[in-house]
């Protein structure tokens, strides 16, 4: 619908047509902020114009060799880590203090760890920075190139891929022949509203008239009062488009939210039923064979959390939306559960009887440990403490991750690593719960923080 009343408005404005031949020849004859020849970014590497270049080459080297790379670049002590030869090298002469002449930058222009070699070397030997400007990534030297080095990615890379067409950060980049011109906003508006054109970032999928690389060129509209009265319709439209599709994603939330229900409740009836059978068996459990006794063990363990789950399921989908009702209970007994199921150590600063919602933090805490066994290095291990009303859960790894933001971490690592449906649930989980998760390192570190009850107090 939204598009549909796009392509209606860009109809009925075809008489004002946008006139880019007329913007170029502005332009033209405007003086840009700033300007640049294409032929002086020709001459670079290509590897330090592409905005991947600053982030480490986990593809080129395995993580663990980039750990020990850049651990011993602060000891700068045998026994050096094995590295390839021309890497190893040029270590050498950061520890050592020797001088490697331009030419050997001009053959290897990317650093495994991110950056350019040049800008590496600089960190020890400032003294060479009129010499290896060249070498430099543009990121790394925003000024040179009338400050190309600071486009976003996403333009960087359109740059890359010969668009010739840019609008980044209210300025617009225009290449004319041989050189690309950078105006601020405050030239190219008033010249594209004298030709007729509004001009904004193409968004995929968006109904474009006329788009310019990654930039919409629309024509701007006519104003009179029927315009207006156009536009309030078109208005009204919309509204009420989206307000039926806002009451069709009520509608079929409520629909999903009976399904569940009704599974809850349907599920209680077999697992009763498999529950008075576990203790049929219990009454006899001395007259099993051994390998039955070990099998009856897994079954009642299967029971028990289908119950807890379909109890806690029953909480989660109640009409008010609370979780289960915390249950008071030592700290350090349910932690002995927790450690003994995962196989990992825990510290407790202060035991306490705490009132806690029992599933779902075992939920939260559940997923974190076993990301951090699939999918970071030993040791795992669990901190717990209580203070002020809060208990803190920590879960850290000796792995590394390449960023330390949640958010990022869930979109870069969610789907070739595997965590982000777990991460999902717990940061889910633990705001029903009033409380929240966070992530810092290294060494990687997930922290549970929850407001709870010491029943002591």
């Amino acid at each position: 619908m939204p598009r549909l009343l796009a392509l209606f408005l860009i109809a009925i404005s075809l008489h004002a047509r946008a006139d880019v031949a007329a913007l170029q020849a502005s332009l033209r004859a405007e003086r840009p902020q700033a300007e640049t020849a294409v032929a002086a970014l020709q001459q670079l590497d290509a590897a330090l114009l592409r905005p991947d270049s600053l982030y480490p080459a986990l593809g080129q080297l395995p993580l663990a060799e980039l750990q020990a790379l850049y651990r011993h670049r602060g000891q700068c002590r045998a026994p050096w880590p094995a590295l390839p030869a021309d890497l190893q090298r040029f270590e050498r002469a950061l520890c050592g203090g020797e001088t490697l002449p331009p030419e050997w930058f001009a053959a290897h222009p990317v650093h495994p760890l991110g950056g350019s070699y040049a800008w590496h070397y600089l960190q020890r030997h400032p003294d060479s920075a009129p010499a290896l400007q060249p070498y430099l990534h543009v990121r790394e030297r925003p000024a040179a190139f009338a400050g190309i080095g600071g486009l976003g990615d996403d333009s960087l890379a359109a740059l890359l891929s010969g668009e010739r067409w840019l609008l980044d950060g209210g300025a617009l980049w225009w290449r004319d022949g041989a050189s690309w011109r950078r105006y601020g906003a405050g030239q190219w508006r008033p010249l594209a509203e004298s030709a007729g054109l509004a001009l904004s970032p193409l968004v995929d999928g968006d109904a474009c008239p006329q788009p310019l690389g990654r930039i919409c060129a629309r024509p701007l509209p006519p104003s009179p009062w029927w315009w207006w009265a156009l536009a309030g319709l078109s208005l009204s439209a919309l509204a009420g488009a989206l307000a039926y599709g806002w009451l069709q994603r009520r509608r079929l939330e409520r629909e999903r939210r009976f399904v569940l229900q009704m599974l809850t409740h349907e599920l209680r009836t077999p697992i009763a039923g498999l529950g008075n059978v576990v203790e049929d068996f219990r009454a006899g459990f001395d007259q099993l064979p051994a390998g039955a006794q070990q099998g009856f063990g897994r079954l009642a363990d299967g029971v028990l959390k289908l119950r807890q789950l379909a109890d806690a399921s029953r909480h989660y989908l109640a009409a008010d939306g609370r979780l289960e009702a915390p249950q008071p209970l030592p700290l350090s007994e349910w932690l002995d559960s927790v450690a003994e199921r995962h196989g990992v150590a825990y510290c407790l600063d202060q035991d306490r009887n705490l009132n806690l919602p029992v599933y779902w933090l075992g939920l939260c805490l559940d997923n974190l440990l076993r990301n951090a066994r699939q999918h970071g290095q030993a040791p795992v291990r669990i901190q717990a403490g209580w203070e002020k009303g809060r208990l803190r859960l920590t879960v850290s790894d000796g792995g590394a991750l390449p960023r330390y933001r949640l958010s990022l971490l869930r979109r870069e690592l969610g789907a070739s690593a595997g965590m982000g449906l777990g991460l999902a649930i717990v940061r889910r989980v633990m705001n029903r719960l009033g409380g929240r998760l966070t992530l810092e390192g290294p060494p990687t570190t997930f922290t549970l923080e929850l407001p709870c009850d010491d029943i002591a107090d």
